[in-house]
């Protein structure tokens, strides 16, 4: 990772603009003194890509509400998601909310460096970029209330239960999942129950937007 300890940190964002964005620079300036905190508003995907390419990003802000408020076209967030998760250069802020642990494990697995919910403290956004900052230091930074989400949710879906929700999210019924894949009417209902059920969806609307979000992964 990119040495971050030099007096002036370039962020951005990747949403679309909101005032807490430069309340949360103006935060890290008072807090963090010794360095100077810049925003940097981008017009669009392609100019933000463009600075990222050429190193002029050193923190970014991801906010997951733009996998499914549709600020972004579902291209443009997998193309931002596969440029910036991972990036040496650059460490990558996720403010999460209203996802399952399913999703979290995934953009963890993407490479982010910090994972913080909307609920934490602004503070905890200062500890974990004081964390995160050494070169030295690699591991990902997960507040507290990130990590207890993680552990509200742990069971795994089985294959055929992947498969099914995968297919629901193609836009297949369940008759036509039953006749595609040979099995029971009942069979397939009983796998799309249990899917939700382990993933803590409610009703079809919660199933359909987690489908959403899961496909930018």
């Amino acid at each position: 990772m990119k040495d971050t300890t030099h007096k002036t940190i370039n962020m951005t964002y990747f949403h679309k603009y909101h005032m807490s964005y430069d309340l949360i620079t103006s935060f890290l300036r008072q807090e963090m003194n010794n360095t100077q905190f810049n925003l940097h508003h981008f017009p669009d995907v392609k100019s933000l890509l463009k600075a990222a390419e050429e190193n002029r990003i050193d923190v970014i802000i991801i906010n997951s509400a733009c996998l499914f408020d549709g600020s972004f076209r579902e291209t443009e967030i997998k193309k931002v998601l596969s440029v910036l998760c991972g990036n040496e250069n650059i460490i990558t802020v996720c403010f999460t909310q209203n996802m399952r642990s399913v999703l979290l494990k995934k953009m963890l697995d993407a490479g982010v460096n910090i994972m913080l919910s909307l609920q934490d403290t602004p503070q905890e956004l200062v500890n974990a970029l004081r964390s995160i900052m050494p070169a030295s230091s690699a591991e990902t930074y997960i507040s507290r209330s990130v990590h207890e989400h993680f552990q509200e949710e742990c069971t795994d879906l089985t294959p055929k239960e992947w498969e099914v929700i995968n297919l629901i999210q193609e836009g297949y019924s369940l008759s036509e999942i039953a006749s595609k894949k040979c099995r029971a009417m009942s069979t397939i209902s009983t796998q799309k129950r249990n899917a939700m059920n382990k993933l803590h969806l409610r009703n079809e609307t919660e199933l359909l937007r987690f489908l959403h979000q899961n496909a930018f992964f």
